[in-house]
């Protein structure tokens, strides 16, 4: 799993995937522990492309150094696309506006590629 996060380049030295009843999470995390990505899709059974945006329940969370940003139904947006999808495995790209609403902040996750075994 790697993308560009912000303009640093990002790439999980641990990753986990699961997929049950057709909701699929796929999360990394960096060597350092300081940076996690983290992707989440309902009702998908085959492979495509979903959007993160208003009213669709597709998310991804950015953990950065102690702060959350998060692309949801309620702020950011994005896209996650399934190129292979099965039952064992999946492989794509995703790309992701987060939003700290906190802080008022966002932060931009683009290039992002996954090749994952579910667990």
């Amino acid at each position: 799993m790697s993308a560009i996060v912000g303009a640093e380049n990002w790439t999980a030295a641990v990753v986990e995937a699961t997929n049950s009843n057709n909701v699929i999470a796929i999360g990394g995390l960096n060597a350092s522990g300081t940076v996690q990505i983290r992707l989440l899709t309902y009702g998908i059974t085959q492979g495509g492309t979903v959007q993160i945006a208003r009213g669709q329940p597709h998310s991804a969370i950015l953990y950065e150094d102690g702060t959350i940003y998060s692309a949801n139904t309620m702020v950011g947006s994005g896209t996650i696309t399934f190129s292979t999808l099965t039952s064992q495995e999946a492989e794509g790209t995703f790309s992701f506006t987060a939003v700290n609403p906190d802080k008022q902040q966002s932060r931009v996750v683009t290039n992002g590629k996954f090749r994952v075994r579910f667990k």
